[in-house]
């Protein structure tokens, strides 16, 4: 997925994506701007399996009431390959379904961001604690704590995720014994009954809600303010079970009690859409992850990190005052992306890279935005050797080998 400026969530964030099939307005992008910003459209292709009808979508953020959403394209806040939680919104001020004590192999999932914090949910694969959850829910964290149904806590690192498939993988610390969810990787039937279990509204408890499969094999689109930098899942569980905020990395089970799907979209209108990854093909990903393959979408580890804070579209900056933002930059010349502060011994600092700069190219690629240099650094590793150049503010154009960092967002 494309990223763009992330600014830092000044409240509890609880993830949600909001698909429509229509436009949506005040929808927090994935990669986004600020909660309260002006959203993106998000689009979903009319299938033959439902032809569903429009709906419109609100980010709480943006002061709307919007009631159940499970993954939003928001955020906190990031760095030049790292953005933040690229779906994370405010907690919810309403909640859907009935609070229950656990749900065996289901995990609470509640991150510390760079400036907020955010929450979302996780289906424990292996008893010593390998976890299984959507990648908005952790992107753009600097520690992340897992809650088990046993009440016990834990601390967690981020194995590695695939951003475009919004899969990723998390190993606890210390962890043993733990229960295990049951798999069902059978294709799933519409009409079967389903539910779907999550931290519901971010809140530190956990909820169930019911429904049925309403379509399969379905696909959601989120596009960028503008219309820029769509995303697309596929292969989706279409379900009308009420999933809201803090859902997402849940999982959907079958009548057995059996995870289906993993929770990870859903309208913010009444009667809710919602939509899970099917288990079958999250943990297929899972696994490549785990072997520690990686791959264009698979990313092993940490992010790389070039340590430069870069100018929003809106003229002001991203991230979290450690220097690893990055947005979406806006007009000006050269093309590029403004550099507005640089993390001191970093990368960009000991190139000579200093804000009022305008980087100009990575690896010899060009960077038209913040949101090419984005990608072009998340395609990396940290070690990495890489060339970097840059106008100055006079306007002097350089050109350096750099070694990338370690970035301290996930």
């Amino acid at each position: 997925m494309s990223r763009r400026l992330a600014f830092a969530a000044a409240a509890f964030t609880a993830v949600a994506l909001v698909p429509t099939t229509a436009v949506a307005t005040d929808y927090v992008t994935h990669g986004g701007f600020s909660l309260g910003a002006s959203a993106p459209s998000v689009v979903v292709p009319s299938s033959p399996s439902d032809g569903s009808s429009s709906a419109g979508a609100q980010s709480p953020g943006a002061g709307s009431s919007s009631p159940e959403q499970a993954p939003s394209y928001g955020d906190g806040s990031g760095a030049d390959g790292q953005q933040t939680n690229p779906w994370s919104q405010q907690a919810s001020n309403s909640v859907s379904g009935t609070p229950i004590k656990s749900s065996p192999g289901v995990v609470m999932i509640d991150t510390v961001l760079a400036g907020g914090e955010g929450a979302g949910t996780g289906i424990v694969l292996s008893s010593d604690g390998t976890v299984l959850t959507n990648y908005h829910v952790v992107d753009g964290s600097t520690q992340i704590r897992v809650v088990a149904g046993d009440e016990k806590t834990y601390q967690a690192k981020v194995v590695g995720y695939d951003e475009q498939r919004d899969i990723a993988v998390l190993k606890l610390e210390g962890a043993s014994g733990m229960t295990t969810a049951k798999l069902d990787t059978a294709t799933a039937v519409l009409g079967d009954k389903v539910t779907a279990v999550g931290q519901g509204g971010g809140r530190g408890t956990l909820y169930k809600t019911s429904g049925t499969v309403t379509g399969t094999n379905e696909q959601i689109t989120a596009r960028g303010d503008n219309g820029a930098s769509s995303e697309s899942l596929t292969g989706l569980i279409q379900t009308n079970a009420q999933i809201v905020p803090g859902y997402s990395g849940g999982a959907l089970l079958d009548s057995d009690g059996e995870v289906i799907g993993i929770n990870t979209a859903a309208s913010s209108s009444t009667p809710i859409t919602g939509y899970a990854i099917p288990i079958k093909s999250a943990t297929s990903i899972a696994q490549q992850i785990e072997s520690g393959t990686r791959s264009a979408t698979v990313h092993i580890g940490p992010r790389a990190a070039l340590g430069v804070e870069i100018a929003s579209a809106s003229g002001g900056s991203a991230g979290s005052g450690s220097g690893y933002g990055y947005g979406q930059g806006f007009g000006g010349s050269p093309s590029g992306a403004s550099v507005v502060g640089v993390t001191e011994g970093s990368a960009a600092a000991s190139a000579g890279i200093t804000e009022g700069s305008t980087i100009t190219a990575i690896g010899g690629q060009q960077v038209t935005s913040a949101d090419a240099l984005g990608g072009l650094i998340d395609s990396k590793y940290p070690g990495d050797s890489v060339s970097v150049t840059w106008v100055d503010a006079n306007g002097g154009s350089h050109t350096a080998k750099v070694k990338l960092g370690t970035s301290p967002q996930n």
